[in-house]
């Protein structure tokens, strides 16, 4: 297991393949619509997640701020957008912020130093 939230590794790397096919697929609409306003229709498929699991891998990432939604009307349903910390943990290739990292980390140093 890992630190995000109990998660593991594999839903962890999951997670961050979902991030990467919404800044690819946001990446190819900007290049290629002029009126794109940023938001995206909902990934359907994802190389190495199972359409089971999606849905999963959307609530997590809406729960931690890492994607947005918003309810684009009856003709458009829900779009998704990356958020800033969403992009962080792209390029981190980590959902865990890197405050989290350390902290943990000084946490356990205090935690050997006083138990010697």
């Amino acid at each position: 297991m890992r630190g995000t939230d109990g998660q593991s590794v594999a839903f962890e790397e999951q997670c961050l393949a979902v991030l990467g096919s919404y800044l690819r697929f946001e990446a190819e609409l900007k290049a290629t619509d002029p009126e794109f306003n940023g938001w995206l229709d909902r990934v359907l498929a994802v190389p190495g997640v199972e359409s089971s699991t999606l849905t999963q891998v959307h609530g997590y990432l809406i729960a931690e701020g890492l994607i947005r939604f918003e309810f684009g009307g009856r003709s458009k349903g829900l779009q998704y957008q990356l958020s800033p910390p969403g992009r962080d943990a792209i390029s981190r290739r980590s959902l865990i912020p890197p405050e989290e990292s350390r902290s943990s980390e000084g946490d356990s140093a205090d935690f050997v130093s006083q138990a010697a």
